[in-house]
């Protein structure tokens, strides 16, 4: 059974001794569903650090800051290229072949390497630094829509459409279909999404992607797709499949991550109100405080295959075994935080909210320019704001940590 299947092992693997056994179901887990941050410093609290879960197919968790960073630093032997590949069936007789892998994801060093050059610089902090006027101008007028009604649901009213429109616009997608593609982001990171039902996913959101790689190699536009286009990979230019792989990579990241960050540090500021008075007080706080609201509210949790037997902290793991190394977890670990559950400003211990190692998320530049924009205006213009009592926010859980409804209230 492959792991992360929706199905639960019938049996645990020999190799796995029942000490190191914990039931934890990271699509139903009910904890999670409940709180999904309190549920990752609970698992810190009574979990083994490397636990195995029957859930899903059957697979490893890590949760310690340390052990994610020797497995992210050696992708040797703890590979990440065993993932993100979509299959395309060639005949009868021949085995799959992938379509398209996500670049760079998917790949280990020394490809990652070359796959990732191209992103860099347009996803370096001077080069996105040119986006602010339009990340303020489209979150103003998203508050615009909302401010006298004295209320919104902030995931669908304010943090979809920003992130993802700017996004789309950036990476030169169409966004007139941010609803059906968010909805296609949202299935393709979900846990409880079956192998056939992703499969499916993925070509879809490969087949609308391929339109805008066709459409820029007619003709080039000031965009991510077409940059990539022209880009060098060790002397020559990228290929369709590759293109694909990028654009899907960048889909996925656009589409999903910064929406669930804003959700969940909103959250936060709606359950403390002397911080937002702060924040409102003194704006040039707000850097410090996104670091802290990005180590408690982490998102990406980050599969990983191990390639040889290998002792892990511990831990004997086989070759095949499957790892899933949850970030939000890490930021929980009292080894690496002091107090972990506090907000404390000015924390100087790196989180890990962003990944570590190769796989530092390529889009943190990004990411932050868009948070800081953000909570600076809304903060100056919207009143003090709360969660709504008649309606708690609802989450979900998988690969990501989710927030799918926060319904807010100001007077």
């Amino acid at each position: 059974m492959p792991p992360f299947s929706g199905q639960k092992l019938d049996t645990i693997p020999a190799h796995v001794p029942p000490e190191l056994v914990y039931e934890y179901d990271s699509t139903k887990d009910p904890r999670m569903l409940e709180d999904p941050h309190a549920r990752m410093r609970s698992l810190i609290l009574e979990a083994p650090p490397i636990f195995f879960s029957p859930h899903n197919g059957g697979h490893w968790f890590v949760t310690r800051k340390q052990a994610i960073v020797d497995i992210t630093m050696n992708p040797e032997v703890y590979s990440n290229a065993l993932f993100g590949a979509s299959e395309a069936h060639g005949g009868e007789h021949e085995a799959p072949k992938p379509a398209f892998m996500m670049l760079p994801i998917a790949v280990d060093p020394p490809q990652h390497t070359a796959y990732r050059a191209p992103l860099n610089q347009p996803l370096a902090a001077k080069s996105v630094a040119g986006l602010e006027t339009a990340i303020r101008t489209m979150t103003n007028e998203l508050i615009d829509k909302v401010l006298d009604a004295g209320r919104c649901d902030f995931l669908s009213d304010i943090a979809e459409p920003l992130p993802v429109t700017l996004f789309m616009k950036l990476a030169g997608m169409p966004t007139n279909r941010l609803a059906e593609f968010r909805e296609l982001a949202t299935q393709a990171t979900s846990a409880a999404v079956d192998h056939a039902t992703r499969e499916g996913i993925f070509k879809q959101i490969a087949g609308i992607l391929a339109e805008s790689i066709k459409a820029r190699q007619e003709k080039r536009e000031d965009d991510l797709i077409s940059r990539l286009l022209d880009a060098n990979i060790q002397g020559r230019n990228p290929t369709f499949p590759e293109m694909l792989g990028y654009s899907i990579t960048l889909f996925l990241g656009g589409l999903d991550t910064v929406v669930n960050a804003l959700s969940f540090g909103v959250r936060h500021l709606a359950r403390d109100q002397e911080l937002q008075a702060k924040l409102r007080a003194d704006p040039s706080l707000l850097p410090g405080a996104i670091e802290e609201l990005l180590r408690l509210y982490g998102v990406a949790c980050t599969p990983r295959r191990v390639t040889r037997d290998v002792v892990c902290h511990g831990v004997n793991l086989k070759q095949g075994d499957a790892l899933l190394l949850l970030l939000p977890a890490a930021n929980y670990d009292d080894a690496a935080f002091p107090n972990p559950e506090q907000f404390i400003m000015g924390r100087t211990e790196q989180h890990m909210t962003f990944n570590t190692g190769p796989h530092r998320c390529v889009g943190l530049n990004l990411a932050r320019l868009e948070m800081k924009v953000f909570y600076q205006e809304w903060l100056k213009r919207v009143p003090p704001f709360r969660l709504d009592p008649q309606a708690p926010p609802r989450f979900t859980g998988g690969f990501n940590l989710a927030v799918t409804s926060l319904p807010l209230v100001w007077d």
